[in-house]
């Protein structure tokens, strides 16, 4: 963050504490501590504000009202606490108008569902502030960060409903944990991932009008909880489903993440072109790889139509997460196959004999622990080189020059890992879309003069 908007911050906050008086005046004067903590809880709320507005002006950002949410600890930002950023620093920007409610939150406890209480800035906050929407971004970088190794569980509880019903809901909840050598290797190899992606810019090469409509139709978009581009999330966390930290920890938190995947295609890093590549059927060839053997074929290829083989893959990864053989089916849509689940659990059996034994036994939670590992090992070796790669899973997208490398260096974070060979050759996800951008020259050759770009440039000089 510059030192000009930190100054801007730093003023607004001391001018909220001015402004106090008129709404709730205090009887005694803060203490350094708490007086610090407001400073901090200001600089908080105000970046999400900006943030979010940076990214389209009719956007509003999610605060949570939850106590819990703001218990000292690895998942808060330091120096952030209920008392005094909710119930102070936001009360007042609510009270003095520099805020506005879009949807009050909620929380059903006969469902476990609900959503967080959502504010956008007004344009009387944004008058104290002197910022370009296409520049803040990369001022922001980072300034959400808190603990990037997360474990999170999904936790089952009973609640009865009005009728007097009880039914069983499960919900997500991050718990708490104590660091080993591990957990500290994991936190220590990430900072330099992170680090190494805080150096370079990743960015969607889109015109002005077509990033303005892009963000109002995610913002607009019902079916899938979109919310607008914001280009400053471009850390990563790694989430993990099990106390033993040996499910899950995958790498998440990134705008990359929270985007139709076709938009991808138009990723630029540092002003050039990407490509994305990805494993392909990365987890039946672990499975084959575990018994020290290649698969050679296609995984989800089991004789009932190509125009099927998404389907497949998804009752094959179903069948995989199963914890045991049921008759019911998944929730898959697979009618259009005009086979009957038993058939098709016999034939992904059948074509699979050689790991029949991995089925129907719940490691699905397992394997994405190993892939993540696997990812790992790839991001490093480029991070090491001050090359920014973004993961997506099992894919990577970069510089489209460097496929040649990816690939090198995905083949031999699988071979590491399980000392079995890959074949990866075919795994482009997104070749690099013709949008008139050479491998090598820089796109500030071919933009600097076209207007329509004028947004995409000044966040990319």
């Amino acid at each position: 963050m510059t030192s000009f908007l930190k100054n801007q911050i730093q003023a607004f906050a001391f001018h909220l504490i001015e402004r106090e008086a008129e709404v709730r005046p205090r009887k005694n004067k803060r203490s350094q501590d708490k007086y610090e903590k407001f400073l901090l809880s200001t600089g908080w709320l105000c970046m999400k504000l900006l943030a979010v507005n940076a990214a389209h002006e009719g956007a509003s950002t999610r605060i949570s009202r939850d106590k819990n949410r703001y218990k000292a600890g690895r998942y808060v930002p330091r120096g952030v606490t209920y008392t005094i950023a909710i119930e102070g620093v936001l009360y007042l920007l609510e009270v003095l108008g520099y805020v506005q409610m879009t949807n009050r939150g909620h929380f059903s406890r006969d469902t476990g569902k609900g959503d967080q209480t959502r504010y956008k800035p007004t344009d009387t906050f944004l008058k104290h502030f002197e910022v370009v929407p296409s520049t803040l971004p990369k001022q922001l970088v980072g300034y959400e960060d808190t603990d990037p190794i997360v474990l999170q569980k999904r936790i089952e509880r009973e609640v009865t409903d009005s009728d007097g019903v009880v039914t069983t809901i499960s919900e997500k909840k991050k718990l708490p944990y104590e660091d080993t050598p591990q957990i500290i290797s994991w936190r220590d190899n990430l900072t330099i991932i992170n680090d190494c992606i805080k150096r370079h810019w990743a960015d969607l090469y889109l015109t002005d009008e077509d990033w303005g409509k892009l963000n109002s139709q995610l913002v607009e978009e019902k079916d899938h909880d979109y919310s607008p581009i914001q280009l400053h999330r471009a850390t990563l966390r790694r989430v993990f489903n099990s106390t033993s930290f040996d499910e899950g920890g995958r790498f998440y938190g990134a705008w990359w993440h929270n985007i139709p995947s076709a938009y991808r295609g138009i990723i630029t890093i540092d002003g050039k072109r990407t490509t994305e590549f990805d494993y392909g059927r990365l987890h039946p060839t672990m499975l084959y790889a575990q018994e020290g053997m290649t698969l050679t074929e296609d995984a989800y290829d089991i004789g009932v139509g190509d125009e099927h083989r998404d389907v497949i893959k998804q009752l094959f990864n179903a069948m995989v997460q199963m914890k045991k053989p049921q008759d019911s089916p998944p929730s898959v849509k697979f009618s259009q196959t005009e086979k009957t689940w038993k058939q098709l659990r016999s034939l992904i059996l059948d074509k699979h004999e050689p790991i029949k034994d991995k089925f129907f036994c719940g490691i699905g939670n397992r394997l994405q622990f190993e892939d993540s590992q696997i990812a790992e090992k790839v991001m490093l070796h480029f991070a090491r080189q001050d090359i920014a790669v973004l993961p997506v899973h099992d894919s990577f997208v970069i510089q489209r020059s460097l496929q040649p490398e990816l690939i090198d260096a995905m083949s031999e974070a699988f071979s590491q890992h399980y000392n079995v060979p890959i074949d990866i050759k075919d795994g482009a996800k997104f070749l690099a879309m013709d949008i008139g951008m050479s491998d090598e020259i820089e796109v500030e050759a071919i933009v600097t003069h076209m207007a329509e770009f004028d947004g995409w440039w000044r966040r990319n000089e």
